[in-house]
């Protein structure tokens, strides 16, 4: 009883200790690189002000970093409480931050520590080890022009389920809440099909993981280390509960086709017959690269594979979409946007030959609904940073600068900063929904017009470099078809003030409760 009590005692002081050391800690980092939002005080005062103030104020010291720092070429020092400091380079420094290898670099490292992904998902080796890039590359953005149709079919009538046919009056929807509905049954109409992915029960599984890994993340970033493993359980607790629930209704599924492969006699270099999902993606990934003895051949794996594939489909995807509503509605030129982007879809949905309709081609030339996309994800982008990495190199690594940081230290560049560069971006705080479409200097690509899909050093939406977000193609379909849809169906009413995002540390959460006045058009 006594060390239980002992025990109970000791773990809070421990968590309460850590985080007053890190309130104050340099972290090994050399007296050269500036720090931001310290105030007068450059020592452990000034960090640990810098630190309290991250809670609130990081797009003012963000700020403060790029105009006082970044814009003269030089490094400096972003507090962050939760996920740990950062050293932010110059945009100058690009391209030396791109030419560092993986064994110097690597994004993937600070990926994993911003989701702690180690404990909130079922397994970590699933995420130090992903196999859905390769699957998305090879696979889901080949086949694009395979399934858009169905998008297409799962988009109407995930409209009409959500938004009503209401034609005399406006109808009051809870934007983001019915966005993540609709984004949730597009993804797993490509990833698992009819009828699961109209099943309320099993999007509301996958739908409350997803939301619920960002919360478990922060509250893990908060404890030292040694403690996560201890409390990882309670606090994803709920979560893995989640990803059970939804592994069962695949299950079946998933033993179904490995027992269909297991039975064949040889394995058909083509069989018309063979299902197009991502559970068959998986299953001829895994026999590509490690034939039948592979362990991604087994049913957990693969299960498990699919709810992290669902976290990145689906959140990300949502995130924007409401974005791009809220700045559409908010915007003056609100109607004339909406009606620009319904004559476009009219236009090259009815010049369409060739099936399907929406092919990949056909939605290249959806200019405006891409930018009005691709501006809202550059004003109201769901993370602050748009390359970040983590040296993993054992000696550490020496800045362009000099400055030599220690193994661990995230290096990368603030995409928010220069998204909102008046000198980069004309007016850059204001939402210009066709600002890409008409290859204006305001886009900030010497007057060239500029898709969703394309990073840059000045664009940075999903990442940059060899490293860039290689689900954006799928992605860009289905939010264009999403977006073009809206535009196609329904008028918005136009609203006087923009809902504000909120910062929650790296995240930006956009307007989860709010809600817009919607009506079906008539024709």
């Amino acid at each position: 009883m006594f060390s239980l009590a002992l025990v109970a005692v000791a773990i809070p002081l421990i968590v309460l200790a850590n985080l007053v050391r890190r309130l104050f800690s340099k972290a090994s980092l050399p007296p050269s690189l500036p720090w931001v939002g310290t105030g007068p005080h450059s020592g452990p005062l000034g960090r640990a002000r810098a630190n309290l103030k991250s809670f609130f104020s990081l797009k003012s010291m963000l700020d403060e970093g790029y105009y006082k720092y970044s814009r003269n070429h030089k490094a400096y020092v972003l507090p962050y409480f939760l996920n740990g400091f950062q050293v932010v380079l110059p945009q100058s420094q690009l391209d030396w931050l791109l030419a560092q290898p993986d064994s110097v670099l690597n994004q993937e490292e600070v990926n994993r520590q911003f989701l702690e992904s180690d404990y909130t998902f079922p397994h970590p080796s699933f995420v130090k080890d992903p196999v859905h890039p390769e699957i998305i590359r090879h696979e889901l953005t080949k086949k694009l022009n395979t399934f858009s149709d169905d998008v297409v079919d799962e988009m109407e009538q995930a409209l009409v389920d959500s938004w009503g046919t209401n034609t005399d009056d406006w109808v009051e929807v809870n934007v983001y809440q019915t966005l993540l509905h609709i984004v949730a049954r597009l993804s797993t109409r490509v990833f698992v099909g009819l009828p699961l992915c109209r099943d309320a029960d099993f999007l509301e599984a996958c739908q409350s993981f997803n939301r619920n890994v960002a919360l478990s993340a922060a509250f893990l970033n908060l404890l030292p280390s040694f403690l996560k493993p201890l409390f990882a359980p309670l606090v994803s607790g709920a979560d893995y509960l989640r990803y059970k629930k939804c592994s069962r209704y695949i299950l079946p599924t998933i033993k179904e086709r490995l027992e269909t492969l297991k039975n064949k006699e040889k394995l058909p270099v083509f069989d018309p017959s063979t299902p197009s999902d991502y559970i068959q993606w998986a299953i001829d990934h895994a026999v590509q690269k490690g034939g039948l003895e592979s362990r991604e051949l087994e049913s957990r794996v693969i299960a498990t594979r699919f709810a992290i594939l669902c976290f990145a489909a689906i959140q990300s995807s949502v995130i924007t979409l409401t974005n791009a509503v809220f700045d559409i509605a908010s915007s003056p030129a609100c109607a004339d946007s909406l009606d620009t982007m319904r004559h476009e879809v009219l236009d090259e949905t009815s010049a369409a030959t060739a099936t399907p309709l929406w092919s990949r081609a056909m939605m290249t030339r959806l200019t405006h609904v891409d930018s009005a996309l691709r501006e809202s994800l550059r004003l109201n982008g769901f993370i602050e940073r748009g390359i970040m990495k983590m040296v993993v190199a054992p000696g550490g690594l020496t800045l362009p600068d000099g400055s030599h940081v220690p193994r661990g230290t995230k290096v990368g560049i603030s995409g928010w900063s220069v998204h909102h560069d008046n000198d980069i971006y004309a007016e850059a705080t204001t939402y210009d929904a066709f600002r890409f479409a008409k290859g204006a200097a305001s886009s900030g690509s010497g007057g060239k017009p500029q898709a969703l899909i394309n990073t840059s050093d000045n664009f940075m939406g999903f990442s940059h470099g060899s490293h860039a977000c290689p689900g954006r193609f799928f992605a860009a379909n289905q939010m264009k078809i999403a977006l073009g849809h809206i535009a196609l169906r329904y008028e918005i009413e136009p609203i006087p003030v923009r809902p504000t995002n909120r910062w929650f540390f790296g995240h930006i959460a956009p307007p989860l409760g709010e809600t817009l006045r919607v009506r079906r058009r008539r024709s």
